[in-house]
């Protein structure tokens, strides 16, 4: 699952291409589907469920493929050029390239069709948040199964009811930590794209969508006062000894793995984390999570995984009726029960150790992509953004020094083309 929403969260989920044309018109009612998972993975099992049932009610002959990460890197160009399968799997990441690429289009048709047996339409049972995410300026983009976020996860039953609302209490949480012989926060310090979610999620959070991608695209936004009350908190947990002797050098998953032991009390990290850690839970080890306290508009991360139709497949239609197939409840009760994640669906309970999550995001009144989607400038993100973040979490440069080196290197990359 992780190794699916790394993509997501710099933007570039890789995809494949799949079949030959066939002229003329088909006998039978055909759809076309490569998957970029595994086909061992929960969540092709769960495909597969749907569709072989999509094929029996429905009489259409399914052609599925399961490629996995690395059999999808070429999927954008040849829809582009009209070849390639009717269905594929997205991300929120993707949306402005393959809108651009006009491989995909608005799904109205899809929000006000019926979902099979229940009485209401896509879009009824689509919450608001997991629509937005899932929409780029034309509408919704593709159908979503699966949502993404971030958090701060603990053991709740060590630390029952664990919920700081402001920054102050979150600190004051981990000096108690301290001062009782424990080490407050785990972190796999190896993965920049893991330390960078601290500044990250107080900035965004404080202010809303766009206040992070928006230091990439012009080198004044770094004076913004946001910014260094952002990094002033994170120069705070390095100073703090907040996190686990040497944890820049923490090779993962482990801190993660040390976190599922009950070594250190926190780890930041997405939604992804429990079913990673799973084999190493201590016993009656009661994974819950709450959101980083970053006061101001406390915008909530909201990312979806899910089916995108190619507006130039040959079975559109059957595509798009596929989709609205596979939202029935039945199918999304499976992404929590057998995937353990957090289905698109408000009225489909989370699994429990999400509850929280899945409370932050129906309840959000602002949203944000993941890592406000900063990433899609790539050299920015990747070659100074990343490893400057590094520098602040490890204590090697102060929240001042951070905020200067970020707007003159992000004025000479600008500069730079």
């Amino acid at each position: 699952m992780r190794k699916m929403t790394a993509l997501l969260l710099i933007g570039a989920l890789g995809l494949a291409a799949c079949g030959k044309k066939n002229s003329g018109e088909p006998a039978q009612q055909s759809l076309s589907y490569r998957s970029s998972w595994g086909a061992a993975e929960p969540q092709a099992k769960i495909i597969k469920t749907i569709l072989d049932d999509f094929a029996k009610e429905t009489g259409t002959k399914v052609d599925l493929k399961f490629v996995g990460r690395t059999g999808n890197e070429n999927l954008n160009a040849e829809m582009a050029s009209g070849q390639g399968p009717d269905l594929f799997d997205t991300t929120t990441g993707d949306i402005d390239t393959l809108t651009a690429q006009h491989i995909i289009g608005p799904l109205d048709d899809v929000e006000n069709a019926q979902v099979p047996g229940e009485g209401k339409t896509v879009k009824e049972v689509l919450p608001e948040p997991v629509r937005r995410a899932s929409s780029g300026k034309n509408g919704l983009a593709y159908l979503p199964h699966t949502i993404i976020s971030t958090a701060v996860w603990y053991n709740a039953a060590k630390h029952p009811g664990l919920n700081p609302q402001t920054w102050e209490e979150f600190i004051a949480f981990l000096d108690e930590s301290k001062k009782a012989g424990r080490t407050p926060i785990g972190q796999d310090g190896t993965i920049a794209f893991y330390n960078v979610y601290w500044f990250y999620s107080l900035l965004v959070g404080a202010n809303g969508a766009g206040s992070l991608a928006e230091l990439a695209k012009d080198a004044a936004n770094w004076d913004k006062p946001q910014v260094l009350d952002a990094a002033k908190k994170v120069e705070q947990l390095a100073q703090g000894g907040y996190f686990q002797r040497d944890f820049m050098a923490t090779k993962f998953p482990a801190a993660q793995n040390a976190w599922a032991q009950g070594t250190y009390d926190l780890n930041l990290n997405g939604t992804w984390l429990a079913s990673e850690v799973q084999p190493q839970l201590a016993p009656g080890f009661k994974v819950a999570s709450f959101q980083v306290p970053a006061g101001g508009k406390r915008s909530i991360e909201v990312g979806t995984l899910g089916w995108g139709v190619n507006a130039k497949g040959k079975n559109v239609a059957t595509a798009k009726k596929f989709l609205a197939f596979a939202l029935q409840k039945k199918y999304m009760e499976q992404f929590s029960t057998v995937a353990l994640n957090i289905p698109s669906r408000g009225d489909v309970p989370a699994p429990a150790h999400m509850a929280d999550v899945q409370k932050a995001v129906l309840e959000a009144k602002e949203t944000h992509l993941s890592y406000d989607y900063a990433g899609a400038d790539k050299t920015w993100w990747g070659d100074m953004f990343l490893p400057l973040s590094d520098k602040l979490l490890s204590g090697k440069i102060d929240a001042t020094t951070f905020v200067r080196e970020g707007k003159k290197r992000t004025a000479e990359h600008l500069a730079n083309g």
